[in-house]
């Protein structure tokens, strides 16, 4: 019978065969490696797509926080138009020793969609801007990190407020970290400006970032 497989021809196959495998290997190695840096990338702290002043707080009696979850319904009036229902059994958390009183806190809330997934309630009157905690990392894409691991949007240009001059908004962050504040724009809903601690009235300076190119979504909280 004729042989139709030569020793040279499985020999070459063997190492055909080892050859894919290496490359699989590769391909899932880095792939994983991929999956690890996207991960590792991907910003650690509490993502915040909404921030506002609250005109009032509708706060039932038996209202309460038990291990990071909302006892019950919670509405927050943020104005004529707009009302943000926190369902009860949400994680959250409210610092605001004036809750009761008409336009005496701040709303800041992870949303889907006008789901709230987490909400923090803190004190703060109402204004064109809300005073937020440090810049104190820019993760790109749009996106800072605060102080207080809030992670929000940045617009392009951020201007700097300081009487000691900063070349960057990176430089800015290494010169003052978290002892600057961040002032976030309601209507914009990103940070526009930081300020240093010795910031006067006549220092200012702008930061141009890589603008984010996406589409900018605006979220609506259900009214």
């Amino acid at each position: 019978m004729r042989q139709i497989f030569t020793w040279r021809f499985l020999l070459t196959l063997v190492a055909l065969a080892g050859l894919v495998g290496v490359a699989r290997l590769v391909v899932v190695q880095t792939g994983d490696d991929g999956d690890a840096a996207e991960v590792g990338s991907e910003p650690s702290g509490r993502r915040v797509d909404f921030v506002s002043w609250v005109e009032s707080i509708q706060l039932p009696a038996d209202f309460a926080i038990v291990s990071g979850r909302t006892t019950t319904d919670l509405y927050l009036v943020i104005d004529a138009t707009r009302t943000m229902l926190v369902k009860a059994g949400t994680p959250g958390e409210v610092d605001c020793p004036r809750i009761a009183e008409p336009a005496q806190c701040v709303v800041a809330a992870d949303l889907l969609g006008d789901g709230v997934l987490w909400f923090s309630v803190i004190p703060g009157s109402p204004g064109a801007t809300v005073q937020l905690p440090a810049v104190v990392e820019i993760i790109g894409g749009g996106w800072v990190r605060l102080a207080n691991d809030w992670i929000v949007q940045h617009a392009p240009k951020v201007e700097r407020s300081c009487s000691d001059e900063t070349s960057s908004l990176t430089d800015f962050i290494k010169s003052f970290g978290d002892e600057a504040t961040a002032s976030y724009n309601v209507e914009q809903q990103r940070v526009v400006k930081v300020t240093c601690p010795r910031a006067s009235s006549t220092s200012t300076s702008t930061t141009s970032t890589n603008p984010d190119t996406s589409p900018v979504t605006t979220t609506t909280v259900a009214g």
